[in-house]
Formats: C-alpha cells, sequence, structure tokens
C-alpha cells in the first residue's frame, strides 16, 4: 500500500487523504510528497496546478487526477538557477515549470513519454524517455542542472520513490 507524506494543513487534510486514498488504489510503492497535481486542460491546454480533482480556471472543463499512472518530479534545491523556473516539457507539449526544492506529480494515462526541461537560453538536456505500464505505473524523477564551461545541461534522473523528499 503506497505511503503519503503529508499534504498538506490544516482543514484541506481531509480532503487530501480521501484524494490519497483514491490514487493509493492505482499505484503501488512508496509516494513522494507532493503540495499538487499539474494538470493539462484537455480542451483549452492551460496548465494548472490542483490539490486534487477540480476544474479548469480557464475554460470550466472538469480535470480528473485519477489517471491510472504518474510522474513524479523533483527539482533538487541549489543556488544555481534558484531565481528561475525550469520549464517542463512532456511530449514536446509545455506543462508549466518547476520551481527551486518543489515537487509535483503528474497523472498521465499509460503510455510512453519523453521528457524535456528547459530555463532561458539553455536547451540542452538528456531527455529520457519514460514508460509507464500496469507493471511499472509511477516514475520518480529528480531534476537538477550541471554546470558546464559554455553550456549548461538539464538532468533528469530516475530515482527510487524511497528517495524522494517526504
Amino acid at each position: 500500500m503506497p505511503v503519503f507524506g503529508p499534504l498538506l494543513c490544516g482543514s484541506r487534510l481531509t480532503a487530501v487523504r480521501k484524494r490519497s486514498i483514491i490514487i493509493q488504489k492505482t499505484m503501488k510503492g512508496v509516494i513522494p510528497m507532493a503540495k499538487s497535481f499539474r494538470m493539462k486542460c484537455p480542451h483549452c491546454g492551460n496548465v494548472v496546478n490542483l490539490p486534487g480533482s477540480g476544474s479548469c480556471p480557464k475554460c470550466g472543463t472538469p480535470l480528473d487526477v485519477n489517471q491510472p499512472a504518474a510522474i513524479a518530479l523533483y527539482r533538487m534545491g541549489n543556488f544555481m538557477g534558484a531565481a528561475n523556473g525550469f520549464g517542463i516539457y512532456i511530449n514536446n507539449e509545455p506543462f508549466g515549470a518547476i520551481a527551486n526544492r518543489e515537487s509535483l506529480i503528474i497523472p498521465l494515462p499509460y503510455g510512453t513519454y519523453q521528457m524535456h526541461v528547459v530555463c532561458g537560453m539553455n536547451r540542452k538536456c538528456n531527455d529520457p524517455i519514460i514508460t509507464l505500464t500496469p507493471q511499472d505505473p509511477y516514475v520518480c524523477l529528480k531534476v537538477h542542472m550541471k554546470m558546464g564551461f559554455v553550456q549548461n545541461t538539464f538532468i533528469l534522473e530516475r530515482v527510487d520513490p524511497s528517495t524522494m523528499p517526504q
């Protein structure tokens, strides 16, 4: 049974526990702490962070976090590039940005996805290809920047869910 870290405090904790029970039914292993789910509206393409299922603030389309699989991202805290968000692209579609020391979960259907991260003029990334299957429905990635002489490189590194921040 998956183990969730404390996601929110106060009165919203009950709603988060209900949401975590729904997600636990579809995922196995340890699920890291994340304050939000990153969703992309299928109707208008707006990218939003939601604490659970909700609707798109731009067009009102219902968004459901109950997908069969997910990718968890954690950006390591580092003073290099701390002021800028790293832009996230999945299959060349923008999925917003991830801030310094931020973690988030992107619910997705089963399939193969190419991940890419950019920041400013830096476009160099190792671009891992992630396959989400019923046997491996949950992938954890750690995002960090490797400094270079001329150009920095973004590294998306697959990690064990137990090493993700709780």
